[in-house]
């Protein structure tokens, strides 16, 4: 985002509603001099200073930059430089997306379903682990992320075959359910239902496991 017009739009909007920069810096909890810096072009604004100015002024994160973005289009036709233009909505365009994986990262973390990345067998090593991962099974995701011993090792002793049977045996693109019996940090078993699907390179040889995990303790 070009400096000038994110502090362009911030002045506009301070005069609109008769704010000094001592009443912005108040509501914004930022400092005064830092307000007068982002206003003249000297500071560049992260996405917690965003949130702040927006909420000072009324708006949604989203309301504000759109605001940016038409300042943005207000002053291309005075800009000859097409690669100016272009890296102004990169930037902008970076933020808003950066925005919105916070916000799936956040509904992430707070539903009751962890999601997760892994080779195919026989490695079935884990590439990705959602963070909620500890809320369902008490370990924090490092333990999760890698060789699968750490997982399999705390899969009940009866349900371990079944479940590396139908491991070894997914096929592309095919959806599958299993369930097995977890060990928690806490030393109590836990019911845990997954949903798989095996998916494929450009080649159409087998890349990566995804998956979704639900689980409840289990009764007796």
């Amino acid at each position: 985002m070009h400096r000038t017009l994110f502090g362009a739009v911030i002045k506009k909007l301070r005069v609109q509603r008769g704010y000094s920069q001592e009443q912005l810096a108040s509501f914004s909890e930022l400092e005064r001099t830092f307000i007068s810096m982002l206003e003249r072009g000297i500071k560049q604004p992260s996405l917690k200073t965003i949130g702040s100015l927006a909420r000072a002024f009324g708006l949604k994160n989203y309301e504000l930059l759109h605001l940016v973005e038409q300042e943005i289009h207000s002053v291309e036709h005075a800009v000859d430089d097409a690669f100016v233009r272009e890296q102004e909505q990169r930037e902008l365009d970076a933020l808003v997306a950066e925005q919105e994986k916070l916000r799936i990262g956040e509904i992430v973390d707070s539903i009751p379903v962890v999601f997760f990345a892994r080779s195919p067998m026989p490695e079935y090593a884990a590439n990705f682990i959602s963070r909620n991962v500890s809320q369902l099974l008490g370990f924090d995701r490092e333990s999760f992320m890698g060789p699968c011993q750490f997982w399999l090792e705390r899969i009940h002793p009866e349900d371990q075959p079944r479940v590396l049977d139908l491991l070894q045996n997914m096929k592309v693109n095919g959806l599958i359910n299993q369930e097995y019996r977890f060990l928690t940090a806490s030393g109590q078993w836990l019911h845990i239902w997954e949903e798989l699907r095996l998916i494929a390179d450009e080649a159409g040889a087998p890349r990566e496991v995804l998956g979704s995990m639900t689980g409840e303790l289990c009764e007796g």
